[in-house]
């Protein structure tokens, strides 16, 4: 405790900081946030990014299963209605994943819905690639998929950030940071 002494001899406690001591403390204090904030800002980004891809990741799993475990083809399919598979939506507008008891590609009364995936959340894009459809991935009871094909998710950040989920026709999916063809992922 420091202990100042006045012309009359007597001392008095000085338990505070000085106005000039408050404003440098508050000035490193907002030079050193304003150095992290960028890279704190991306550190956000490639989080949010990794967490989506691991959600459609899981949920391709899922439906794989389902697909084994009932005996029949399950359906991951873009949906921005969580009602309807939708050729027009785009995949970031969320995906449903339902058992396609009759092979028709469309949820009817009798079919269940196993998942409904909302739109994928900040800035992210996701798109698919693959032979056939575009719209949707099918597994077969033998846990097989009807196509082959690569899903890309990608941030604010570029290109070179993206990320993908591999599809095979045995049904495998992968995640990698290339392409199927060990190609660079492109986010246009």
């Amino acid at each position: 405790m420091n202990k100042v002494k006045f012309k009359n001899n007597r001392y008095k406690n000085n338990d505070g900081f000085s106005l000039i001591e408050l404003i440098i403390v508050i000035s490193i204090i907002g030079i050193l946030f304003s150095s992290a904030l960028p890279a704190f800002s991306k550190m956000l980004a490639r989080n949010q990014q990794m967490t989506q891809l691991h959600t459609l990741f899981h949920h391709h799993q899922l439906a794989r299963s389902e697909a084994i475990k009932s005996n029949q083809s399950v359906i991951l399919c873009k949906s921005d209605d969580g009602q309807h598979c939708k050729s027009k939506s785009k995949w970031s507008d969320g995906w449903i994943i339902f058992s396609d008891t009759d092979n028709n590609k469309k949820i009817n009364n009798n079919e269940m819905v196993i998942l409904i995936q909302p739109a994928v959340s900040g800035h992210l894009s996701l798109k698919y690639r693959g032979f056939g459809s575009h719209n949707y991935v099918r597994y077969f009871p033998d846990g097989h998929s009807s196509t082959n094909g690569t899903f890309t998710l990608c941030n604010q950040m570029g290109h070179q950030y993206a990320k993908s989920i591999i599809i095979s026709r045995t049904g495998r999916a992968r995640l990698d940071s290339k392409a199927s063809g060990g190609k660079s992922l492109s986010c246009s």
